[in-house]
């Protein structure tokens, strides 16, 4: 009889956690799915001169977290930077930087969208999808 209380107990404890994995929607798993992925690509393609925490690499590569950059720069024009890279000099709180940052012409607009989301969840304080349409509108749009 012990045995009974304790199988529904452990019953009733596998029965709420399995509510509360499902309690998310559609559209935010999608969500996480695309920050997980930027991430992934951020860190084969990015990671390198703007680190892992995005401080940048001195007074070489510019940092991405905790910058003016995000106020500054919409998602399309950070997606048309990702895929055609930087020539000009940017300025970055207040910092300029002269660095030429090469292009990635080998990136798909469905990577690009990943990246442009994941940094802007992860350091722009904008947890929402750069969706793939808007991605390659902005792409084909890059002046």
């Amino acid at each position: 009889m012990k045995q009974i209380p304790s199988f529904l107990g452990l019953m009733a404890i596998l029965a709420v956690c399995i509510a509360q994995t499902s309690c998310q929607s559609k559209e935010e798993i999608f969500r996480q799915q695309y920050v997980v992925e930027g991430m992934m690509q951020y860190e084969k393609h990015c990671e390198n001169c703007h680190q892992k925490d995005g401080s940048g690499l001195k007074d070489l590569y510019p940092p991405l977290a905790k910058t003016d950059l995000w106020k500054r720069l919409n998602a399309n024009q950070i997606a048309c930077i990702i895929k055609n890279g930087q020539k000009e000099a940017i300025l970055v709180n207040q910092k300029p930087y002269q660095n030429y940052m090469p292009g990635n012409a080998k990136l798909e607009a469905l990577d690009v969208a990943e990246i442009v989301t994941y940094l802007r969840d992860k350091w722009g304080n904008d947890p929402r999808i750069f969706p793939l349409d808007s991605a390659r509108l902005a792409l084909k749009n890059c002046p």
